[in-house]
């Protein structure tokens, strides 16, 4: 019997009972933040279905990437609480006054998993990974896309030349997605990367069961944690075991039965139950970044017409599907990147639900007409538009059915196509589809060049992700300029014009703001979340004895 079908069997047995027990039960309380944190133990954490095709992070870009490889990996900045950034693998950086030079000065004594020491060299080997067409980096390359090259002055120091400036550079080199890999694997085996990586970080790879779980064991050797961290030596525990379980119940229902010490993707309904229950926590952060959204493909019918695409944005009622999906525990977006990402614009226009908008748009855009089904069409042609979906994620599921609703109502035939994980990423590079969903967390506001910039649509030599193939003039030139300038007014000032050019052109519908909703049991200690991406970091966790 697998794992997941051994959970399965055991977990949905409770369910009745952690129902029937739960309101009753008084709020548990992890152990105490001065408790003396102990050695041992293999933590059990539960994760849904969004398991990586491989592991290599440079060719990374799910969402669970993180909490995943961080604990492998380590970074060469490292981003505080307070959103200031500190030193990893780098103990400091000048910058040239034009902003085209970055000097790092490396950390000293630093190993990777397979004894390869930590220099210059090494930096660059990283930086020429990412870039390398043979990656295929789908995040990473996009990323750092106005690297040009490095020079390695000193075994410490690497001085790394831009195309032109670039005001997030020191942001995106926080994140897991551009995570330090052995250069010696890089060199000799880059193609080992995505089945057994190799690190510097707090936790060795061990072993991967492709649909089931992936294994880490502590490094033992590890001596050079972020100054944020309480624990600046090797780790508490012996390992970490994610285990993959789609369904929300089974994974949920593990927590309350002991396959699982912490789950992350806590089902929103059960929320205000586990809060409740003795001897569990409940905690949560908000991700910064682009919103979960619809995105809308620009590059054919019928959302090639910015009419048809601004009455499908006011056809959904984003309020309604958001309260219906989350229980009251996910915040309604008001725009295009969520509120804890800096260069946030609190005063963007209103992205309005409105059906009889919706429909002047469709009556101006020629689809007059209706069929004997209510939905409209033009020249003899459904209003059809297609949305693969791999069903992964119940509340994607739920969310994307709630939207086809709302969307016929004013005559959209929203079609969703059940495909694998496979066709799914292969429809994705190739622009095969009409609508598609996900979100984009990031610690930067040039997430809005990532997802909309006619730079980033992806190319026979690199793949971008400008998912929704805009293209305009006036954006490009507002984020080129928010992302070159080294004023942080003047930045702060074209990303709120950027976030009211997407308004008008309506490439996506920004739907939520995404917390890590995260439940545990309160022999796990340590709990905290890394700030560049909000996921969970695992240097200062432990497990109390039982």
């Amino acid at each position: 019997m697998t794992a997941r079908r051994r959970i399965a069997a055991l977990t949905l047995a409770t369910a009745l009972l952690a129902g029937l027990g739960a309101c009753a039960a008084e709020p548990g309380g992890s152990p105490a933040d001065d408790a003396t944190p102990v050695a041992g133990g293999t933590l059990r954490v539960g994760e849904n279905a969004d398991e990586p095709t491989l592991l290599d992070p440079h060719q990374l870009s799910t969402t669970n990437t993180t909490t995943l490889l961080r604990p492998i990996f380590d970074t060469l900045v490292w981003q505080n609480k307070d959103g200031s950034f500190a030193g990893g693998l780098a103990d400091s950086w000048d910058v040239s006054p034009d902003g085209l030079e970055y000097t790092f000065h490396l950390r000293e004594g630093v190993t990777f998993h397979d004894g390869s020491p930590w220099n210059a060299e090494g930096l660059k080997a990283n930086f020429e990974h990412i870039i390398d067409p043979a990656t295929k980096s789908p995040l990473a390359a996009s990323y750092i896309a106005p690297y040009r090259s490095s020079e390695v002055v000193d075994e410490y120091t690497l001085k790394v030349t831009l195309a032109t400036p670039y005001s997030s550079f020191i942001n995106v080199l926080a994140q897991t997605y551009l995570s330090i890999v052995s250069p010696k694997q890089i060199a000799e085996a880059p193609g080992t990367i995505a089945e057994h990586p190799i690190g510097s970080g707090p936790y060795k790879f061990d072993k991967w069961v492709k649909g089931e779980s992936i294994s880490l064991v502590r490094n033992d050797d590890y001596a050079w944690a972020p100054e944020e961290a309480k624990n600046q030596g090797a780790p508490y525990l012996d390992g970490i075991t994610f285990t993959f379980v789609p369904e929300d119940a089974v994974r949920y229902n593990g927590l309350l039965a002991d396959d699982f010490d912490i789950i992350e993707w806590t089902p929103p309904q059960n929320v205000a139950q586990i809060e409740k229950k003795e001897g569990f926590t409940f905690t949560s952060t908000d991700r910064p970044g682009h919103p979960f959204s619809l995105w809308l493909n620009s590059e054919r019918a019928p959302f090639d017409d910015v009419a048809v695409r601004q009455a499908f944005v006011a056809s959904i009622d984003r309020k309604d599907i958001v309260d219906t999906v989350s229980f009251g525990q996910w915040e309604v977006s008001n725009g295009y990147i969520t509120p804890v990402t800096p260069d946030y614009a609190e005063n963007a226009s209103a992205i309005d639900f409105d059906p009889d908008r919706a429909n002047e748009l469709l009556d101006e855009a020629g689809w007059t007409g209706r069929d004997a089904d209510g939905y409209r069409t033009k020249d003899g042609e459904r209003l059809t538009a297609f949305l693969p979906h791999t069903g992964t994620v119940a509340q994607t599921t739920q969310i994307i059915e709630l939207a086809q609703a709302a969307a016929k109502k004013v005559g959209f035939d929203v079609q969703i196509q059940l495909v694998s994980t496979q066709e799914a990423t292969d429809r994705s590079a190739v622009g095969d589809y009409d609508l598609t969903s996900g979100i984009w967390t990031t610690n930067t506001a040039d997430v809005l060049w990532i997802r909309y910039s006619s730079d980033n649509i992806t190319t026979p030599e690199r793949r971008g992700q400008n998912g929704s193939y805009t293209r305009d003039d006036e954006l490009d030139g507002l984020l080129d300029s928010a992302r070159q300038t080294t004023d942080d007014a003047e930045r702060a000032s074209l990303y709120e014009q950027a976030q009211e050019r997407l308004v008008e052109l309506a490439p996506a519908v920004p739907l939520y703001v995404r917390p890590d909703l995260v439940s545990h049991n309160d022999r796990v200690g340590g709990v905290t979340f890394e700030s560049a991406y909000g996921a969970l970091w695992f240097q200062d966790t432990w497990l109390a004895a039982e």
